[in-house]
């Protein structure tokens, strides 16, 4: 799946100078101009990033080689988690949403011809269909910028439900 620079900016949750930077030092490679391989940029970036926290954690510290073997253990940890399918990707959970959404929408703004006729009816039933299309859009849109921000998706209502 290939994606321009702006949305592979977004997806890593830098910006499109980075994405330069990243692809002149050898980090990020283009599959032709202005376009990216996202698995593989992905892949790329997350490599280049625990690379980094093991050179600045490892810099000058006595403890940094313990902290080296914690880092290791760890990445081996998600390696095996993602292949036993208990994790999935940030871009592969917000893709899936978006899908989902996106078959719910084609399907429910069917809905007014099917349900009547008459034109102003249609039109009436299509502005109420499309202002609750419009809040899931919303939620969606706030559930993958708290995951892009590592914060949780869905924070319990400060309301006590009792």
């Amino acid at each position: 799946m290939e994606v321009s620079t702006a949305d592979l900016a977004e997806v890593l949750g830098v910006s499109e100078r980075r994405i330069q930077q990243l692809a002149g030092a050898g980090v990020l490679r283009r599959q032709s101009h202005g376009e990216w391989v996202l698995p593989e940029s992905v892949q790329a970036f997350l490599e280049y990033r625990v690379q980094s926290e093991i050179k600045r954690l490892t810099k000058g510290s006595v403890t940094g080689a313990d902290r080296l073997k914690e880092i290791k253990a760890r990445r081996e940890e998600l390696k095996l988690a993602r292949e036993e399918r208990e994790l999935v990707p940030l871009v592969d959970a917000i893709f899936a949403m978006d899908q989902v959404a996106g078959a719910i929408a084609l399907e429910v703004n069917n809905v007014p011809a099917r349900f009547s006729r008459d034109l102003d009816e249609r039109d009436r039933l299509q502005a109420e269909i499309d202002d609750v299309l419009k809040t899931v859009a919303n939620r969606i849109q706030k559930c993958g910028a708290a995951l892009r921000a590592d914060l949780d998706a869905d924070p319990p209502d400060d309301e006590d439900d009792a």
